[in-house]
């Protein structure tokens, strides 16, 4: 009896500390706020291009909140005027081409690909419906 009770608490206790340490999909939201809003704006409303300060480090420039010498290209369109299914196809057409090495567009397909192996893969509709319904024309 008694082991039979240890083997249901061991079982048990395995059990929640799987599903504990599951990996829990973020919501179109909470992906937003935490990695899109860094280039693109809380409001979705897009990030100026910053002057680059001759003579500064990167490091010294991220603590003054300035640009450095060093081109860190963080500049981000708004996405607030955009409709809804321009957002759809603006978001399908960075995952299906091969863009420049060096433009804007192909630093967005490597960080859309950090953030799902981080975040796990939120739908282009999901995400769209949600910048539109937030920010732009369908916010209420």
């Amino acid at each position: 009896m008694k082991t039979r009770g240890l083997l249901v608490i061991g079982f048990a206790s395995l059990l929640m500390s799987s599903c504990c340490s599951a990996k829990i999909l973020e919501t179109p939201s909470m992906i937003y706020k935490n990695r899109c809003a860094n280039c693109h704006g809380i409001k979705a409303n897009g990030v100026p291009k910053l002057k680059e300060q001759s003579g500064t480090s990167a490091e010294e420039a991220a603590t003054h909140g300035m640009a450095s010498q060093e081109k860190g290209n963080i500049y981000g369109p708004p996405l607030n005027a955009m409709s809804k299914e321009d957002l759809v196809a603006k978001l399908k057409d960075l995952r299906n081409k091969d863009f420049d090495s060096k433009s804007y567009h192909s630093v967005m397909q490597k960080n859309m690909k950090h953030i799902e192996e981080r975040e796990g893969k939120i739908t282009d509709e999901k995400m769209a419906k949600y910048i539109y319904t937030t920010f732009g024309a369908g916010a209420k």
